[in-house]
């Protein structure tokens, strides 16, 4: 019930319309489940590591959290609770810092780019939830499940080609055989 309406994350998604195309409904512990994602993850079991967020001297010093960074930068949730892409410079400006003090923060909060990629989260997913929030629903409020979901996704290494493989099929299923 982190969307003020008294709706969990499935009815949410499915009030917004597009349940169908984000979110097939909730696993039984409560991690979305999306159709273009469907058994590519590796067990919770399999590799299980929870990332705690220290703040580091660096953070200290420029009174970044790491909650923050994840909203800004991943989320695109602005300073007044709306949304908007950023880019790294225009959060760094946020922050009162440079680009290359986000960067090292990302990499030491372990939300840079090769970490969100390794990861059994859904940022993609996460993203389009907080772009898509009815006017009324606290984005900070559902960031911050999202948050604790991305700190506790155990990390994977990816198979790249049999992804691709994967979602080669899946379109085929979708939009016929590929014409060359």
């Amino acid at each position: 019930m982190a969307n003020g309406l008294g709706l969990d994350r499935c009815q949410f998604d499915c009030t917004r319309g597009t349940g169908p195309l984000v979110s097939d409904c909730m696993y039984p512990d409560n991690r979305r489940r999306h159709r273009h994602q469907q058994d590519r993850h590796e067990p919770a079991s399999a590799q299980s590591s929870t990332r705690p967020p220290q703040p580091s001297g660096l953070a200290q010093r420029h009174g970044i959290e790491p909650f923050a960074l994840f909203c800004a930068y991943h989320l695109g949730i602005t300073e007044d609770g709306g949304y908007r892409f950023q880019n790294i410079h225009q959060v760094a400006k946020r922050f009162g810092t440079n680009a290359a003090v986000i960067r090292q923060l990302l990499a030491e909060f372990e939300m840079d780019s090769d970490t969100v990629v390794h990861s059994a989260f859904d940022m993609a997913g996460a993203q389009v939830d907080i772009m898509l929030a009815p006017e009324g629903i606290n984005r900070t409020e559902v960031a911050r499940d999202l948050f604790t979901q991305f700190r506790a996704a155990p990390r994977r290494s990816r198979n790249w080609a049999k992804e691709l493989e994967e979602d080669a099929r899946e379109n085929e299923r979708t939009f016929g055989p590929t014409r060359r």
